[in-house]
């Protein structure tokens, strides 16, 4: 693991309720520029990449109703999209930097680990009483294929759906077969945006 990993690890560690956490440090150790304010009780999670950040991303956090948004930027060493191990956290702070006037914090731990995450393994390990989940209509519409979806579905209290590509007849045609799964999981349709076709593969060609 190398310094900047092991930075993003330092910060990780502060979110208690993170899977992986040491539970030596906690969230009172956090810059503000990382955690806006603690996160109790509730949290919604907003994964992905992001590389690079844009409008569509802001858009989908700021239409979400949630106070507690947590970022989580993820590291695939399996995409070709990954970001390079010696700047995860260059690459994190700046993100942070861009963020630092709004109330979104951002979690690291899974930049610093350098490795695959699939949802089903972390999420259902969160020690939180509300876990949810923000997506665009396009993860929405793929999280049956998902590895194991069904432990991602059963852990959610709610999930936000941003518009992108599909129409509201296909969002109920697949909220019908994920609530087979969890009928109590509230899914919730967010308001349209003008940056749903802007995405990060086509701004780094």
């Amino acid at each position: 693991m190398n310094d900047q990993q092991k930075k993003c690890l330092e910060i990780a560690n502060c979110f208690e309720f993170m899977p992986g956490s040491d539970h030596q440090h906690n969230q009172s150790e956090l810059p503000q520029i990382f955690l806006k304010h603690p996160i109790a009780d509730s949290v919604t999670f907003f994964g992905g990449s992001f590389n690079p950040f844009h409008a569509g991303h802001r858009a989908c956090l700021d239409l979400c109703p949630e106070k507690n948004i947590l970022i989580v930027p993820d590291c695939n060493p399996f995409k070709d999209n990954t970001q390079k191990p010696e700047l995860v956290y260059d690459n994190f702070l700046s993100l942070a930097l861009e963020l630092k006037d709004t109330n979104y914090s951002l979690y690291p731990g899974f930049l610093a680990r350098n490795q695959a995450n699939p949802t089903s393994l972390w999420l259902p390990k969160v020690q939180m009483n509300e876990k949810n989940f923000l997506m665009g209509d396009d993860s929405y519409m793929s999280l049956l294929t998902w590895k194991n979806p069904d432990a991602i579905i059963k852990a959610l209290t709610k999930l936000y759906v941003v518009p992108r590509i599909f129409s509201k007849a296909d969002y109920l045609k697949q909220e019908i077969e994920i609530k087979k799964i969890n009928p109590n999981l509230e899914i919730h349709y967010l308001a349209d945006h003008p940056y749903k076709n802007i995405s990060s593969t086509d701004l780094r060609k």
